[in-house]
């Protein structure tokens, strides 16, 4: 099961740089309509995401915690005064956390993983147990931002990758 889990994280993580590959770093903060999620957005989602995914796992925090704010859940794309970071800060953080993840993912504990979830939004859905949050997160979740980003990409004149 985690070798497949993997190996779709992984897929994720080359389709995701796949899709920066010919973005300029002065378009990553532009938003082509409102409402739009942006590539810079995007990455600082992804990257904070995979501490979610870690903690799951045991692991640390390793984003700064004010990416937490700026790019986590219920935040908007270009709220904060301050520039995005970096492409190349976001794109290290994000392929950190894969690393992080996947490296951790061999020790979970099966019984932290049966347990139920505690994420509101997810309440209702069929996703029940903390595992299955995990999964989500590293695949579904993210898979549904790359869409975003695909997008983002067909509105800014790039060809389509698939």
């Amino acid at each position: 099961m985690f070798d497949a889990l993997c190996r779709l994280y992984a897929f994720n993580q080359h389709y995701c740089h796949s899709l920066l590959s010919d973005v300029p770093e002065e378009k990553t903060a532009f938003q082509p309509s409102p409402g739009i999620n942006t590539p810079a957005w995007i990455l600082g989602h992804l990257a904070i995401c995979t501490d979610f995914a870690a903690r799951i796992l045991g692991g640390p925090i390793a984003c700064p915690r004010d990416w937490h704010q700026r790019f986590g859940p219920g935040s908007t794309p270009g709220a904060s005064a301050e520039p995005a970071p970096p492409m190349r800060e976001l794109v290290a953080a994000y392929d950190a956390g894969h690393e992080r993840v996947t490296s951790l993912l061999p020790g979970a504990d099966s019984a932290a993983l049966a347990q139920p979830h505690n994420v509101d939004i997810l309440s209702g859905t069929p996703i029940r147990t903390v595992g299955e949050l995990l999964a989500h997160l590293m695949t579904t979740h993210e898979s549904m931002h790359l869409g975003q980003f695909s997008m983002w990409r067909r509105m800014m004149g790039h060809s389509p990758l698939f």
